[in-house]
This record gives C-alpha cells, structure tokens and sequence, in this order.
C-alpha cells in the first residue's frame, strides 16, 4: 500500500484497538512450551521474542495472577508500559471492522519481500492482497523469534536495520544469530 494508505491503516487500527477495553502485557524469561499450560481462553501467548522470552497478554486480573505466580517461582517477568492486551482474545472485536477498513484499500503485492511474524515464511502476493492477513496480525501471537531465525537461515548474510526510536528488535535479532560474526542488526 501507499505511504498515505498505510498511514489510514495505522490510525483506524489504533481507533479501533483504543475502543476495546484496557489490559495488560507481561514480559515473562519462559519457553512457549512453559506457558502455553497455564493460559485460559482470556490469556495468551502475544509475542515469542525468544526461546525463553515471551509476553502474555490479557485482562489485568489474569496478568497479574500469573505475574505473581511467576515471581514467587522467582521467574523473570516484567509488565510493559501498555494500556491494552494486544495480540489478545481482548482484540477479536476488532478484526471484523478493521478487515473492513482494509478492503477500502488498494492492496499489491510488495516490490520488497515480507517475512510475516505471523506463520514465520515470506508472504504470498495472495496473502499481501487478503484484507483479513492483516486484521489476523491483531489478534495472533507475533512470532519474532522464529521470524528472524528464519531470515538468518535463508540470507545468512543479510543486515537487519531497525527503524524506531529504540533498540529492541536489534537486541532480539542479535541474540538469534546462527553466525553472530557475520549477521549484523543495527538500531
């Protein structure tokens, strides 16, 4: 989509999520495979950002229930600075209605390939153009880990460059390096 499209995208995405009520995320140093017992139909898994580096998200009671749990097992966890569950049950309300906004654009297939964070492979020109690929990133659980394990492994050699105000992502890559010597990520 275009520069303007894609600013319509961002700022009817962000009506629409603001609109839902507000939960919480919580940072947690735990395998998927740790989590995934103890989540419930209100709670689950928003991003794999490492082997043991996931975030929960949910309704405020239920984060905390499992903060608390976690921290007297004396696991890592940290709350983020969010006012919503993103990547929640908390967001099925709005996929429907931004699937809808999307269809009011004019969807091509990318000039640049996309890695999606969502099934971890590069994206079809089908998937790019289907309204309902991008309203399923509100609700699925990003993936970031195998997403940029699977760019190390089919361009070894490639620069990732994150564009923001932070670092993040670079950290995360960096830490799933095959060869840390030659894969470089840059904020």
């Amino acid at each position: 989509f275009t520069v303007e499209d894609a600013l319509t995208i961002v700022a009817g995405r962000s009506k629409l999520m603001q609109n839902c009520p507000g939960g919480a995320m919580l940072s947690v140093r735990l395998s998927e495979e740790a989590i995934r017992p103890l989540l419930n139909d209100k709670i689950s898994i928003a991003a794999v950002n490492g082997p043991q580096l996931c975030v929960v998200a949910g309704p405020y009671d239920e984060v905390e229930k499992l903060q608390r749990k976690w921290e007297a097992e004396e696991v890592i966890c940290k709350p983020l600075h969010t006012s919503h569950a993103f990547h929640s049950p908390m967001m099925e309300p709005v996929i429907a209605p931004f699937a809808e906004l999307v269809k009011k654009i004019e969807l091509k297939a990318p000039a640049l390939p996309i890695l999606s964070t969502v099934t971890t492979k590069w994206l079809s020109d089908e998937e790019t153009k289907d309204p309902m690929y991008w309203a399923g990133h509100l609700r699925a659980t990003v993936r970031f880990a195998e997403g940029v394990k699977a760019l190390w492994t089919d361009k070894p050699r490639m620069v990732m460059l994150e564009l923001g105000p932070r670092n993040t992502a670079t950290t995360l890559a960096r830490q799933q390096a095959i060869d840390p010597k030659s894969q470089k990520a840059i904020p």
